[in-house]
């Protein structure tokens, strides 16, 4: 009877090994037939792309309308630090400086410093086109110590997402015409 148990208990112990093994090998890997690129990686059957990429298999590179920047093509291509030379008739040339920032109030408009060169105390606002491809300003105050305070009309046009063209007049008892070109750095 004894040796009855063993047998018993051996064969119990042998079937369950052969389900185990078989129930194992019968588990699907999802992921096996599946190749994501550029670095994405596979969970449950599906890809998770990497910064920059996107598509089933991460292999469709993202690639933002001009106006914006960024992995999810949402940040305004203006905004950050850009050098210029601005050319202004009557007066010549001058090196500009001019960093551009979102609003945290307000998706339309961009806060420009130093415009035209007047001074990193000086910023003023400029509204954001809807495509994000241009930024007009319209009698922004520079300079309010004078007696009629200078202002500052224009705009800026990117070419590129490190480029723009830009053009305004500035009201200084004188009108002053200028325009630049400026590099993002």
């Amino acid at each position: 009877m004894k040796s009855f148990r063993l047998i018993a208990l051996s064969a119990l112990i042998t079937i369950g090994s052969l389900v185990s093994v078989i129930y194992t090998s019968c588990s699907k890997d999802e992921c096996k037939s599946v190749t994501c690129l550029n670095g994405g990686t596979c969970s449950g059957g599906t890809c998770t792309c990497p910064t920059g990429y996107t598509g089933a298999d991460c292999g469709t590179k993202v690639v933002c309308s001009l106006g914006y920047i960024g992995a999810d093509c949402k940040t305004h291509a203006f905004i950050g630090t850009w050098t210029g030379t601005d050319v202004c008739s009557p007066t010549g040339s001058y090196n500009v400086t001019i960093s551009l920032a979102a609003s945290s109030t307000d998706t339309t408009k961009v806060l420009i410093n130093n415009p035209g060169g007047f001074g990193t105390n000086n910023t003023i606002t400029g509204t954001l086109s809807g495509d994000a491809r241009t930024i007009t300003y319209t009698n922004q105050i520079v300079n309010s110590s004078t007696a009629t305070p200078d202002t500052l009309s224009g705009t800026m046009t990117l070419s590129d997402s490190t480029h723009f063209a830009h053009s305004y007049v500035a009201k200084e008892g004188t009108n002053y015409t200028c325009s630049g070109n400026y590099t993002k750095q």
